[in-house]
């Protein structure tokens, strides 16, 4: 189990370590892209100084766009033009049509600042006015203090977006892969541990990083097979040797039997039956555990409550069992004849044994589920031994106990549930069918 959680340590580092190496490569690509884009356009700065070295000076005035100086600025894509003390335009190099001749103090000012019709432009003072620089439009932005690459700024967000968007795609295909790569391991293990204790329990291969879980998910297995069968030989073997010694005291009861001691006879005869029906009920326990519902047919449950009551009234012709069947169309679930038959029996005997008046017996449908009720007027049902029965506990069964364990046992196998009410002079039990 550590190894397949240090082999995941493992994994997680070596993803930080990629996104780190991608980092750093976005930074390197950051530092290019600015000495790259640095290049492009040339310092203003720069600009004048060349521009001032080679103007041309006579007696008449001085020109700043000479030949030579018009070429330099044509390769750099600059225009420019040169205003005098007046704020007039004295003399230009490829000025726009839409800049004007005549300047205010307040457009130098401001174009000093800013722009110049939405030109980025510089400006620097000669010595008769000012030498104004224009770069292309969107070339450079410019702040009063500073100013920085149009097109940089847009690489460099582009390139940021790119890698916040490989960094997502990166991370996001990372997590899917380990997501199903775990779920990938754990789910057989998790399909184990569900039917870890069903006879058709298929062993987990113990290979990989959970080979050690694996081990102990088919151990457990076996473990709880072994008991099974411990269980079951156990109960095999207590049930002979009871049943010996039970049978003896049978026939030595016949053969003592007379008038005198007819009525004490009988009671210990009727011990002997109770104890080898209890004998019989833990066997059937038992082999429930054991039991599933894939020899199940789907069958209509009415012909077996109806052959109960015909045997029961046959064996108990002075008990008054009123059957009310609310039901006027056919319905099936899925089922075994004999067990939902001994369900049935084993709760309608309680009544015949234990009650002490009418016993009805409800079939109907409630909110889309079968409800088939045995009600039996007499006292209720202790409250211990309906604890008992919750919470599977098999002790104390010499009344009701037993019986109705087998009962819950049964119906829990059809996928049904099965309550118990008490009244003040009734007692109902209830199984329920989902009809869905």
């Amino acid at each position: 189990m550590l190894n397949y959680f240090f082999k995941k340590l493992k994994k997680f580092v070596l993803f930080i370590l990629i996104l780190l190496v991608l980092m750093i490569l976005s930074l390197i690509g950051n530092f290019y892209t600015s000495f790259k884009f640095s290049k492009k356009y040339t310092e203003p700065s720069n600009v004048f100084e060349f521009v001032e070295n080679n103007k041309e000076e006579n007696k008449a005035e001085e020109i700043y766009f000479t030949e030579e100086n018009k070429k330099y600025l044509e390769d750099k894509n600059i225009w420019a033009i040169r205003i005098d003390k007046n704020g007039q335009v004295v003399e230009s190099f490829k000025k726009p049509h839409e800049v004007k001749n005549k300047f205010e103090i307040s457009d130098v000012v401001r174009f000093t600042r800013y722009y110049l019709n939405d030109y980025p432009v510089f400006t620097f003072v000669v010595d008769d006015g000012v030498l104004v620089l224009a770069y292309p439009k969107n070339s450079l932005d410019k702040f009063p203090f500073n100013y920085y690459s149009y097109d940089l700024a847009k690489i460099n967000i582009f390139i940021l977006l790119v890698s916040i968007l490989l960094f997502s795609i990166l991370v996001y295909v990372f997590y899917v892969y380990e997501v199903k790569s775990i779920f990938k391991k754990l789910n057989p293990l998790q399909e184990a541990i569900n039917n870890v204790f069903d006879e058709d329990f298929k062993g987990l291969e113990e290979e990989g990083e959970l080979k050690e879980i694996s081990k102990t998910i088919n151990e457990a297995n076996e473990k709880f097979i072994n008991l099974k069968k411990s269980q079951a030989s156990w109960l095999r073997g207590i049930s002979h040797d009871i049943r010996t010694p039970l049978t003896k005291i049978s026939w030595e009861m016949e053969g003592i039997k007379n008038k005198e001691n007819f009525d004490e006879v009988k009671r210990i005869e009727n011990q002997v039956i109770k104890i080898s029906r209890i004998i019989e009920d833990l066997n059937l326990t038992n082999s429930l555990e054991n039991l599933s519902d894939k020899h199940f047919e789907c069958k209509d449950p009415i012909s077996v409550i109806r052959k109960l009551i015909v045997n029961s009234l046959n064996e108990n012709p002075n008990k008054e069992i009123i059957f009310e069947n609310k039901i006027n169309k056919e319905i099936k679930i899925k089922m075994d004849n004999h067990l939902f038959y001994r369900m049935l029996e084993n709760i309608l005997n309680n009544s015949i044994k234990y009650g002490e008046g009418k016993i009805y017996i409800n079939y109907e449908i409630l909110y889309d589920s079968l409800l088939i009720s045995i009600t039996n007027e007499g006292s209720p049902i202790d409250y211990s031994v309906i604890k008992r029965l919750n919470e599977e506990n098999l002790s104390d069964v010499q009344r009701h106990g037993m019986g109705l364990f087998v009962s819950k046992q049964i119906c829990n196998l059809h996928k049904g549930r099965m309550k118990i009410e008490n009244y003040d002079q009734a007692v109902s039990v209830s199984f329920i069918f989902d009809l869905k």
